[in-house]
């Protein structure tokens, strides 16, 4: 539901006899602020009355009520103050709200309660309504003494809409109950093709059938949000949520710019595409791929040179933009956070920043040092607590914060000793001993550690005192692994098949040239960046640790795989999402920076679309553009996804399923 204020009026107030609410009649509404007209109509003599069409409002007062006639008179004294009307439109909008407050019942009524942001029949809310009273009450004493300046944004001849309000005699009377009506019911809907209804923006997008691609929006009571005389195209209406829709016009299409909610241009044109990240955030991304926040709604740049933004399961905004490192001078990605407003809580120094716990308010970060990524602790105004100098940290994912146990976190540093480290990122105690297992759910317990010591597993308390000793390590790794085995029943199963490989064993089977033909299908033929990506991936894997392991079901799927992640993660020609991840299907543009996903928005979404919906309208988004959408692991819960051309996709699967892989082409 779009925040709105809305005047109606009604014979009789809720509670005295004959109140029925299908005699209510609206005379104004106004998304998303409450106009200074409205405040001033009410005025003085104002009560707080019930108002039933709200549930919690049927017995408690949560709209602000006033006698007709004292709205009319405040009418008549501000119509004498004000400039004399500059054009025919001004006269016909002061009439109108003339005669819908002549033609009114006898109580004007204030509905306000989708603008206070606090439950009805709360102390919270009744301090709102009250103080909402006294600046209605303000208004008209500054109006009896003709005060000029107080009431000036109602004066000028050429008053703007966001202090008068939207006046007609079809306004809703029941905002809690706008909802798409049958199109054929609607006069002002007749001879217009309906594109469909909005749910967001509360507008059916129309057309007409001489220039389908301009587009307007129009609420079931007729009020014009985006008339089809601004000939505005590729409106993005499915940012109407955040409180804004983007647009292009016909005449300029590359060109974007951002209306609100009652269809006000907040941000004029400019040539890139735009994508609204928050209620006051903005992406705006130039057609060169240059890419940069800004605050909304005046537009104000907060950080430029940012490749990828997304929003985190915490709530908070993940940014991402390249940089020159000067341990190997090479670019890489660097990360940081901010919250919906735009604040900077992480600056983007780190290679990763994984979600705030909600209570301690502690993130893990890394950083790539020497040639690996090592972790660290971040609190939530960007303070590094405990410097990225362990192997690894405690968490229940690659995402969470860091698992507490009786306030500490287990850590193991560099030299790969376990330690635990304290909420401020200090060490208990000095590290000395290696973990005992390398599932951590093994090695660290609810108030003690395994550890080794001289080739025997020890347990340790949290202040890095040995306990007891078990057994040899191998013994306790052993009777580990036997447990968990029968704790999955898999005790009396074979043993799974390898399915990773190392470094060496995969590049002894790497085919430069095989990798770069499909390396070209995934960078949409481009053989020169294709041949880079090639070389790139083999490099990094001969100065890998060797020791290191890739899944796949063969070292040409394992090499296949890393390829695309360099394509992927480098070059942006692909990305992973989580099979639950459907909200970032209308993002997908920014996840895969490719032109022609830069429009993709997904029109036919319904309530309960999975993901495997939200593919199938990119790939319909793709089809035009000869292009494919590609699962790299079809029948995963992750969803490893590229684009190739349509040209490209017999070829592809060809010599994907020669290496083991299993893609599925959409």
């Amino acid at each position: 539901m779009i925040n709105t204020a809305a005047l109606f009026s009604t014979a009789v107030l809720p509670g005295q006899a004959d109140f029925d609410t299908d005699t209510i009649t609206g005379l104004a509404e106004w998304r998303l602020d409450m106009p200074m007209l409205f405040k001033l109509l009410i005025g003085a003599g104002t009560q707080a009355v019930a108002w039933p069409i709200y549930g919690d409002g049927e017995d408690c007062p949560c709209v602000l009520a006033a006698p007709m006639i004292q709205a009319q008179t405040s009418w008549q004294a501000l119509s004498t103050l004000m400039d004399r009307p500059r054009d025919a439109a001004a006269i016909v909008a002061r009439s109108a709200i003339s005669a819908l407050l002549a033609g009114g019942q006898a109580w004007l009524i204030l509905d306000c309660v989708q603008l206070i942001p606090y439950d009805i029949d709360t102390p919270q809310y009744a301090a709102a309504l009250e103080a909402l009273r006294a600046e209605a009450q303000a208004l008209h004493a500054a109006l009896q003494r003709g005060d000029r300046e107080a009431l000036a944004p109602l004066l000028a001849a050429g008053a703007t809409s966001p202090a008068t309000g939207y006046w007609s005699a079809t306004a809703d009377a029941q905002l809690a109950d706008v909802e798409e009506l049958g199109a054929d019911e609607l006069p002002f809907l007749q001879g217009l093709e309906v594109v469909g209804w909005e749910q967001d923006a509360l507008c059916y997008e129309v057309s007409t059938a001489g220039e389908p691609a301009v587009t307007g929006l129009v609420t079931p009571y007729g009020r014009w949000i985006v008339p089809l005389s601004q000939r505005y195209v590729d409106l993005g209406v499915y940012y109407a949520d955040d409180g804004w829709i983007t647009f292009a016009t016909a005449d300029a299409p590359d060109a974007h710019g951002v209306l609100n909610l009652n269809g006000t241009v907040v941000l004029p044109p400019a040539p890139g595409a735009l994508y609204v990240i928050s209620p006051h955030l903005l992406q705006q991304i130039d057609a060169d791929g240059a890419s940069r926040l800004l605050r909304l709604p005046d537009g104000a740049l907060l950080i430029d040179r940012v490749d990828n933004i997304c929003l985190r399961e915490d709530g908070l905004i993940d940014i991402e933009r390249q940089t020159d490192q000067a341990d190997d001078d090479e670019k890489r990605n660097v990360c940081g956070v901010l919250d919906k407003t735009g604040k900077v809580m992480v600056p983007p120094a780190y290679s990763s920043v994984q979600d705030f716990g909600t209570k301690k308010k502690i993130a893990v970060v890394s950083q790539r040092i020497g040639g690996r990524f090592l972790f660290g602790l971040v609190n939530s105004q960007g303070e590094l607590l405990a410097p990225c100098q362990y192997e690894a940290i405690d968490c229940a994912t690659t995402s969470s914060p860091p698992k507490l146990r009786k306030n500490l976190i287990f850590a193991i540093d560099a030299q790969g000793l376990a330690c635990m480290l304290t909420l401020d990122g200090k060490q208990a105690f000095t590290p000395l001993y290696p973990p005992a297992h390398h599932l951590r759910g093994v090695a660290v317990q609810s108030d003690f550690l395994y550890v080794v010591k001289d080739g025997m597993a020890w347990s340790m308390d949290f202040t890095g005192q040995l306990l007891e000793q078990f057994d040899t390590v191998e013994n306790f790794k052993a009777a580990v692994t036997a447990q968990l085995s029968e704790a999955m029943g898999l005790s009396k199963k074979k043993a799974v098949p390898r399915n990773s490989f190392t470094p060496a064993q995969i590049l002894q089977k790497a085919d430069r040239e095989q990798l770069r033909a499909m390396a070209a299908m995934l960078l949409l033929g481009d053989a020169a960046l294709a041949a880079r990506c090639v070389d790139i991936t083999l490099e990094e894997l001969a100065e890998d640790d060797p020791e290191e392991e890739y899944e796949g079901d063969t070292p040409e799927a394992a090499c296949f795989f890393l390829l695309w992640s360099t394509a992927a993660d480098v070059l942006d020609h692909g990305t992973t999402l989580d099979w639950k991840a459907v909200d970032e299907v209308p993002r997908i543009a920014q996840h895969i920076g490719l032109p022609a996903l830069r429009d993709f928005h997904w029109a036919a979404r319904k309530d309960g679309d999975a993901m495997a919906d939200g593919l199938a309208a990119i790939a319909a988004h793709l089809a035009p553009h000869q292009l494919r959408l590609v699962n790299m692991h079809g029948g995963e819960d992750t969803y490893y996804l590229g684009v190739v051309r349509a040209s490209d996709a017999a070829a592809f699967s060809k010599v994907a399923l020669q290496a083991a892989l299993r893609p599925v082409l959409l």
